[in-house]
């Protein structure tokens, strides 16, 4: 009996000093800062306006992008268990805006919702190729400062060291988190999401991508 007493203890000290840890880690600046950016992340989002001008959408989705980066470079000094915690967060976040765009089209009738698939199509698509761009740009501009270190470097013996040193900051930072992920990274990812949705959401996101497949076909889009 005293050996069960004491496994119980044990058990609920340790427990204890879990939960002590997870609260004081929680407090750290790293922390605050992660969720400073999440919180602005949200805010940006929203707000997006229907009478929005080109240059105010620009500058909303660059700001939107740097937003991301400072994110993800945030995230990397947090310890793994409040890596997981703030990517369960951006992935409710990301869960309920997708959920409100498949509401809409599904609560449309049929002789609206080409309409409403026809503005979301260019969005995604427009989004993407910007996303496109930038990488493509940020890419070049590595591959620019790359070239003048091993230019600097072979006068000196030490070019290959630096350009490889180089390489390897590119790879971690500047292509993001899912450009520069694994198939496996991706797939835990997906299947993370999709663990924080009912079957009912499920069922619903499956009708979106069909009904947006089919419009995109109709309009001679490739499908996604």
């Amino acid at each position: 009996m005293n050996k069960l007493w004491g496994l119980i203890l044990i058990g609920v000290t340790a427990t204890g000093g879990a939960i002590v840890w997870s609260l004081f880690v929680s407090e750290t600046p790293e922390w605050r800062e992660v969720q400073q950016l999440q919180s602005e992340i949200r805010e940006s989002a929203e707000l997006k306006s229907e009478n929005e001008s080109e240059e105010e959408r620009e500058k909303r989705e660059e700001l939107q992008q740097e937003q991301f980066a400072q994110y993800r470079e945030k995230l990397k000094s947090l310890p793994e268990e409040l890596q997981k915690k703030a990517r369960q967060q951006m992935g409710n976040l990301f869960v309920s805006r997708m959920q409100g765009k498949i509401d809409l089209v599904l609560s449309l009738p049929p002789e609206e919702r080409d309409a409403e698939l026809d503005k979301q199509i260019d969005e995604w698509d427009r989004r993407r190729a910007a996303w496109e761009k930038r990488s493509e740009q940020s890419d070049n501009a590595q591959q620019g400062k790359n070239s003048t270190t091993a230019a600097d470097g072979n006068a000196n013996g030490s070019g290959s060291q630096n350009a490889q040193a180089s390489d390897g900051k590119k790879n971690s930072r500047g292509r993001g988190w899912w450009r520069g992920a694994s198939k496996e990274q991706r797939d835990t990812w997906r299947r993370e999401l999709l663990s924080r949705t009912t079957a009912e959401q499920r069922a619903k996101w499956h009708e979106y991508r069909r009904l947006m497949d089919e419009r995109r076909k109709e309009r001679g889009l490739p499908t996604r």
